[in-house]
C-alpha cells in the first residue's frame, strides 16, 4: 500500500511538470573554445559533486573492415600513459578523492568521465584532457593491452546473449557500418600498427569532434580551468568523416542456430526511423505498449493467455542511422514458430486498430517517470546533455516530454505501417 501511494504521488508530481520542465535552461551555459570544442555547463548544487565528461563522436561505425575494433582498443590505450602521467598514476589521482574514472565505446561515440567531489574538479580536468589530447601510446603497454582486449573479445563471444545480438544485428545491417562489432575482430587487434592507432587518435580526437559536458556544484573559476586544460592548440584541421548509414528494408527472415543454451532465446524485430524522424518518439511509446511489464500486450497474450514463453519484452534503440525495434524472449524450441506468428498477429492488430487510450496513457506515464528517474544524478544529467547535443539538439531535448505526450493512436498505426510489416528473427536453440 505504501509503494502504491508513492507511485500515485510521483504520477501527480510528474503530471504537473509535463509542460514546464526544461532540462537545459537559461541558467545553463553553452560555449565554444577557440579550438572549436563545445562546452556544456549545467549547475546542480544539491550535492558537492561534479561529473566531467568528454564525448568523442567516434565509434565502430567510423571504422572499416580492416580497422574494426580500433575505437574500443584506443579507449583502452589512452589510459596506458600520457605526456604527464604514467599508466599507474591516472586512476590513482582521481581515486585519491574517492572519485570514479571510466570510459566506454559504442557504435557512435566514445565517452570519458570523472565523477568526483567538487574540490577535485581541477584534477579531473587535468586527467581527462591528458587522455583525450595527450596520450602517448607506449609500445610496451600497447602490446600488453592487445592481449587484454583479445581476451575481452573471447569472453564476449562465449556469452549466448552477445552471440544472439550480433547475429540479429548482422541480419538487420548488411550494407552500413552498423554491422561492425564494437569490440572488433581478434585478427585486427593483433595486427593494428601503432602508427595507425596514433593517426586515428589525431584524426578523430579533435576538439571540433567532441563535446565537454559538466554538471554539478562548481564555482565561477570553472571558466578559467576549462580554458587552461581544454583550449589546446591543434595543428591539424578537422575533416568530417562521411559514413554510409543507409540500409535497405529487410524482408521476413527466420533463422535458428544451435548453441550451448537450455532454452531457445530469440530476438525479433525490424529497422525503424533515423534519428531526426518524428517517429523516434512513437518507437519509445510502442515499445512500452508491447513489452513493458505484466500488463503489456506481449506478456498478456504470449505469457499469460497462451503460455508460449518464459520471458518476453520489447525495446527501441535510437541510432544516427536506422533505429532498431526489437522483441526479445525465451521459449521452448517447439513453440518458436507459434511465438513469431503471434507477434505478427499482435503487430497487425496494432497496425490496423492502434492502441487503446489506456495503453497510450500508461506508456506516456512510464516514459515520463523513467525520464525523471534516469536524470536524477549529475552523471546522468551530464551524459544526457552531451548525447542530445551531439546527435540531436538541446532545443529538442527540452521538448522530449511534450513530444512523448503528443503521440497518438494514428502515430502508432503509421509507424507500424511504414516500418513493422516484416519481422527479422534470429534464435539460439539447445544443441
Amino acid at each position: 500500500m505504501i509503494f502504491l501511494s508513492f507511485i500515485l504521488f510521483l504520477n501527480l508530481c510528474f503530471a504537473n511538470m509535463k509542460n514546464t520542465t526544461i532540462f537545459f535552461g537559461s541558467e545553463d551555459k553553452q560555449l565554444m573554445l577557440d579550438n572549436g570544442l563545445v562546452v556544456l555547463l549545467k549547475k546542480s548544487s544539491e550535492l558537492p559533486v561534479v561529473s566531467v565528461q568528454v564525448w568523442v563522436k567516434t565509434g565502430s561505425i567510423y571504422e572499416t573492415e580492416q580497422t574494426n575494433g580500433i575505437s574500443h582498443f584506443l579507449e583502452h590505450l589512452v589510459f596506458k600513459g600520457t605526456e604527464k602521467y604514467l599508466v599507474n598514476q591516472i586512476s590513482k589521482k582521481i581515486e585519491s578523492y574517492g572519485g570514479i574514472i571510466n570510459a566506454g565505446t559504442s557504435k557512435e561515440y566514445t565517452v570519458y568521465f570523472v565523477d568526483i567531489p567538487k574540490e577535485g574538479i581541477e584534477d579531473a580536468f587535468d586527467v581527462i584532457s591528458q587522455l583525450v589530447f595527450h596520450a602517448t601510446f607506449p609500445e610496451d603497454e600497447l602490446e600488453k593491452e592487445r592481449l587484454v582486449v583479445i581476451e575481452e573479445i573471447k569472453r564476449y563471444e562465449d556469452n549466448p546473449g552477445n552471440v544472439l545480438y550480433e547475429n540479429f544485428n548482422n541480419k538487420l545491417f548488411t550494407l552500413s557500418s552498423y554491422k561492425w562489432r564494437i569490440l572488433g575482430k581478434e585478427e585486427n587487434i593483433r595486427t593494428l600498427p601503432r602508427q595507425e592507432i596514433i593517426n586515428y587518435y589525431k584524426t578523430h580526437y579533435h576538439p571540433k569532434n567532441m563535446v565537454l559536458s559538466i554538471c554539478g556544484d562548481f564555482d565561477d573559476n570553472i571558466y578559467e580551468l576549462i580554458k587552461k586544460y581544454f583550449d589546446v592548440k591543434i595543428s591539424t584541421n578537422y575533416i568530417t568523416t562521411n559514413i554510409l548509414l543507409d540500409e535497405e528494408p529487410k524482408g521476413s527472415i527466420f533463422e535458428v542456430k544451435k548453441h550451448k543454451v537450455q532454452h531457445t532465446y530469440f530476438l525479433s524485430g525490424f529497422l525503424g526511423p533515423k534519428i531526426n524522424d518524428k517517429h523516434q518518439y512513437t518507437g519509445d511509446v510502442l515499445s512500452i505498449i508491447l513489452g513493458e511489464g505484466i500488463s503489456s500486450r506481449l506478456y498478456k497474450i504470449l505469457r499469460e493467455e497462451k503460455q508460449l514463453v518464459y520471458e518476453i519484452g520489447s525495446g527501441f534503440y535510437t541510432q544516427l542511422g536506422p533505429s532498431i525495434f526489437y522483441i526479445s524472449g525465451i521459449c521452448e524450441r517447439k513453440n518458436l514458430e507459434k511465438v513469431v506468428d503471434e507477434i505478427n498477429n499482435i503487430l497487425t492488430d496494432l497496425r490496423t486498430n492502434g492502441p487503446t487510450d489506456k495503453e497510450l496513457e500508461k506508456a506516456r506515464q512510464i516514459l515520463l517517470t523513467r525520464w525523471y528517474f534516469n536524470n536524477e544524478t549529475v552523471h546522468s544529467k551530464s551524459a544526457t546533455a552531451a548525447w542530445w547535443f551531439l546527435f540531436k539538439s538541446l532545443e529538442e531535448l527540452n521538448s522530449y516530454i511534450d513530444n512523448i505526450n503528443k503521440i497518438n493512436k494514428e502515430d502508432v498505426k503509421e509507424f507500424l505501417t511504414i516500418y513493422g510489416q516484416k519481422l527479422v528473427t534470429f534464435a539460439l536453440e539447445p544443441e
